[in-house]
């Protein structure tokens, strides 16, 4: 008997992390596609009648074969006890055809995914923020189905013709729409043309009956084909990215934790310049400026220099609006403690009016700024 060389090996314990994958088995069938047409017309289409001053939904039924035979040798339904039902909407699918422009052959070789970024085990807080954490997202992997168009059969019975022309009218107005529920599968239906009778039964009840028939596009998806699911979804794997950070305001009250201070006295210019960032609100100023005010702009320590870009030491948002650095400039007043922020707002473009016609190029803003609005910044600057 052979001995399998890799029964006894050890898994590597490093190389292995949770796989979450589901196989959900869901797809699209014929069921789906008779209960979003049922649904749609029950909670949507079909409107209410007045009978014997109560007002009814008119109800609506699917024609089995049973019901469907008995309509067909008498014109109309009766119930068990020979009651006529009426008022009545009777439908029964009759055939369905592939949808030529649509489908091919490769459909069930071919897979469309869809990322889900918000779930349960997706939710922004504090912690993932400032972890810089990757957050799982939810991942489905659909094949594509075959398109088919399938043709109900549908019969409408009443008492009056003023209750026949509510329901013909609303179906008339519901033509060429998606039908289905909000949640679930929704199709395109559309109905050319009504065929109206008026019959008189046993008993000289008088019937009025209208027929039509109506096209649904819809598509097609078994749960698994070639002994596979065709509707799969799986969750990435969570990743947290660790950064470093040193804490220089010491310890042991307040001292620098180092021995004799050498590191700390020797960088201290570039340790200092690093750790400044400040978050204030601007104040307004005019149309194309705003400023900080009690705030002080650092000096940039020689040994960073031709390294640091100076222009880009601060993150602007114009109501939560991230702006470019190529949009403003700005300038620092050691003597007011003021930084001073100025814009290009565009220029016009061929015919327009100031302001509303200013366009937005890499360098330019495309609007003014007004008193309302809002300036957010974080950056290089110490706050007094």
């Amino acid at each position: 008997m052979a001995i399998d060389p890799l029964k006894n090996i050890k898994p590597n314990k490093a190389l292995q992390y949770k796989k979450e994958s589901i196989e959900q088995g869901k797809g699209v069938k014929l069921y789906d596609v008779d209960l979003a047409i049922a649904e749609h017309m029950i909670d949507t289409v079909l409107p209410t009648v007045e009978i014997f001053q109560e007002k009814q939904k008119v109800p609506v039924v699917y024609g089995n074969p049973e019901r469907w035979k008995s309509v067909q040798k008498d014109g109309y339904l009766r119930d068990k006890k020979g009651m006529l039902q009426i008022p009545l909407v009777m439908f029964k699918r009759n055939s369905i055809n592939r949808d030529d422009a649509l489908s091919n052959t490769m459909n069930r070789h071919v897979s469309y995914p869809s990322v889900s970024r918000y779930s349960k085990k997706h939710r922004y807080d504090k912690f993932s923020a400032m972890s810089s954490t990757q957050k799982p997202v939810e991942v489905y992997d659909v094949v594509i189905p075959d398109y088919v168009n399938i043709t109900y059969e549908v019969i409408i019975w009443t008492d009056f013709t003023e209750h026949m022309n509510k329901i013909v009218e609303a179906f008339q107005y519901a033509t060429d729409e998606y039908w289905g529920d909000k949640g679930g599968f929704k199709f395109r239906v559309k109905i050319d043309s009504f065929d109206n009778t008026t019959e008189v039964s046993e008993g000289s009840q008088r019937i009025v009956r209208t027929n039509f028939t109506m096209a649904v596009y819809a598509y097609l998806l078994p749960e698994q084909f070639d002994n596979e699911s065709t509707h799969k979804k799986s969750i990435v794997p969570k990743k947290v990215v660790w950064g470093t950070e040193t804490d220089l305001t010491g310890l042991n009250g307040g001292e620098v934790p180092f021995s004799k201070q050498t590191l700390y006295n020797e960088y201290s210019d570039v340790i200092d310049f690093m750790s400044i960032r400040g978050s204030k609100e601007a104040t307004f100023i005019d149309a194309d400026t705003f400023k900080l005010t009690n705030v002080e702009l650092p000096k940039l320590p020689p040994e960073l220099e031709g390294v640091f870009n100076v222009s880009d030491w601060f993150r602007i948002y114009i109501n939560g609006v991230f702006v470019p650095t190529a949009k403003y400039s700005y300038t620092g007043s050691y003597s007011t403690n003021e930084i001073i922020f100025n814009f290009a707002t565009g220029s016009l473009s061929v015919g327009g009016t100031y302001p509303t016609d200013l366009q937005s190029t890499q360098t330019e803003l495309g609007y003014i700024l007004e008193n309302t609005d809002e300036f957010g910044i974080t950056g290089k600057f110490k706050e007094l």
